[in-house]
């Protein structure tokens, strides 16, 4: 129930809004200084960001793309460390049946042989 009556109020000053924005803008002297501060806006908009180049300031498309520019790297290294660790598991699956195999011509001494040489 409230939120009903909230929401007609709020649709009521809407539209009394849009009416009263209407009929200035159809005013020449209104709607010759709105056109005025909409220049001026955009001059202000354009030194601000001229004066935030020479400080060396990125701006919000820059850091966009340096943001995809990040996150692609990140994605590299990612896929760099899985082949890392590939390989490395490759190489101890390698190493491991060596270390295993005796070595062919040598023949290990027994006790009773260790005793002979003694």
């Amino acid at each position: 129930m409230a939120q009903q009556v909230f929401g007609d109020v709020l649709k009521k000053g809407e539209e009394i809004f849009q009416n009263v924005s209407g009929r200035l803008l159809e005013k020449p002297a209104v709607a010759k200084a709105f056109e005025a501060a909409m220049v001026g806006k955009s001059k202000v908009d354009e030194g601000v960001a001229a004066a935030l180049k020479r400080m060396n300031v990125q701006t919000r498309s820059e850091f966009r793309g340096l943001k995809h520019r990040v996150e692609g790297l990140e994605g590299q290294v990612a896929e760099l460390r899985e082949a890392l660790e590939a390989m490395k598991t490759a190489q101890v699956k390698q190493a491991a049946p060596k270390a295993r195999a005796p070595k062919a011509g040598s023949t290990k001494a027994g006790p009773g042989k260790a005793a002979k040489k003694a």
